[in-house]
């Protein structure tokens, strides 16, 4: 009769430990977060105003603020000021340095139009070079992209620099610019990252130009391109403020002993790893709560976009035969997956028009999290015609947007967009307008 009760003692004790561990893990867990505003303050203060606006990582908003680098062109006392001759000795090889040091600069262009009608992001332009900047940040490759820009602006009296901007200094695909063309100009087309411009803004710019910090003329330039560095800097490395957050929260962890708490010098490892694990999985938990936090946060928007997706695949069947063909309409779990996997875009409906992007509409949640119509390309061309009049009243029109309230949209190639007021917009209105700006633009637009 001993051994039983010896057997239910052990096994007794046993679930009392793994109660005091489930209790020391849910304090560890409520301590992280009733402390989480000590880890912050922790943390150097960091204000980026780029980011702030949302425009952190759009192609338009990034090139727009790169431009205004390069256009910089000024005197201090007799010293002439030129970020775009510092940017240009920057990235060429020494063979080119002694002609850049010797030109003379004239402009600088952004959404620079070629004759074919493409758009250059920004275009340098010296008498005896050129510089073409093509930012990549989100977008793919268009077809003979590059090729098409160095031919456009080649004459064979310039240089002609190609500079292929993107989040890690890739290189640009065959479909951009053909092998054969690449390997030619292979010391005239540079790779570069938005980590190198952050190097280049801290090296070339900010410490050899220390006067932008001390004379007060010029603090706000100065200002500006510190916020343009740390942005340039978290398009190449989104982890680093994450990273630096990991260490402080590791030192949080060691003042309050909170691993000694939870851990046993004495005891096996194996029982240390079952804690430990144990403890990530209560936290991997609170982490799947904070995601269906988020989903809760935008669920109206979802349901209302289901709503506007069942009126149009009505109008759809109506029709018939070919009309949307291609067109997506994402059911509720698709949706939130795209939330709970941090997607750059929700694309509640996705209604092709041209093939390969060329033109399609869009009904997601990109902006702010909030349900948007938008009328999207990446074909320069197709831009260009939606530009023109009277298509873009006419857009304007079904949209419910003044001529005169048309600005170039956040991100290039959401050529025009409409926020939906879930509250005051009707599904169905919202479909309807979806329908029209379909019918117009499958009239009025073509390869």
């Amino acid at each position: 009769m001993r051994k039983p009760i010896i057997l239910e003692l052990i096994l007794y004790l046993r679930k009392l430990i793994y109660m005091i561990v489930d209790i020391l893990e849910l304090n560890l867990l409520k301590n992280l977060i009733e402390n989480r505003q000590e880890i912050y303050e922790r943390l150097a203060p960091r204000v980026n105003i780029v980011d702030i606006l949302g425009y952190k990582d759009l192609e338009v908003s990034n090139s727009k603020l790169l431009y205004y680098i390069f256009s910089a062109y000024f005197k201090y006392y007799d010293k002439e000021i030129n970020f775009a001759k510092d940017f240009s000795l920057y990235i060429v090889g020494n063979e080119y340095k002694d002609k850049i040091k010797n030109a003379k600069f004239e402009n600088v262009y952004r959404e620079f139009q070629t004759k074919e009608g493409r758009r250059i992001d920004i275009l340098i332009v010296f008498d005896k070079f050129e510089i073409i900047i093509e930012n990549k940040i989100n977008a793919s490759d268009q077809e003979n992209q590059l090729l098409d820009y160095y031919n456009d602006r080649y004459n064979g009296e310039k240089d002609i620099f190609l500079v292929y901007l993107t989040r890690g200094g890739y290189e640009a695909s065959e479909y951009s610019i053909e092998k054969e063309t690449r390997e030619k100009l292979k010391d005239k087309i540079y790779y570069l990252s938005h980590g190198d411009i952050a190097k280049w803004i801290e090296n070339d710019i900010l410490n050899k130009y220390d006067f932008l910090k001390f004379d007060k003329k010029y603090q706000s330039i100065y200002s500006a391109l510190i916020q343009i560095r740390d942005n340039e800097r978290i398009i190449t490395n989104p982890n680093e403020e994450n990273n630096m957050e990991k260490e402080e929260i590791k030192n949080f962890f060691e003042k309050h002993n909170y691993f000694k708490t939870l851990l046993n010098n004495n005891e096996p490892i194996k029982d240390s790893f079952n804690k430990l694990n144990k403890f990530y999985e209560l936290l991997e938990n609170a982490q799947k709560v904070i995601l269906d936090k988020k989903v809760a946060l935008v669920s109206d928007d979802i349901n209302y976009s289901l709503k506007v997706s069942d009126f149009i695949k009505n109008i759809q069947t109506n029709k018939g035969g070919d009309y949307m063909k291609g067109a997506v309409f994402s059911d509720k779990e698709i949706i939130e997956n795209m939330f709970y996997n941090g997607n750059h875009s929700s694309q509640n409906i996705f209604i092709p028009i041209i093939e390969n992007w060329g033109l399609s509409i869009v009904l997601d949640q990109i902006i702010d999290f909030h349900l948007c119509i938008s009328v999207y390309s990446i074909n320069n061309n197709i831009i260009n015609k939606l530009r023109e009049e009277p298509l873009k009243n006419e857009i304007g029109n079904i949209l419910n947007k003044g001529i005169d309230k048309y600005e170039e949209d956040a991100d290039k190639y959401y050529i025009y967009s409409r926020f939906v007021d879930i509250e005051k917009d009707k599904p169905e209105e919202i479909g309807q307008k979806i329908i029209d700006l379909y019918n117009l633009l499958k009239e009025k637009i073509t390869q």
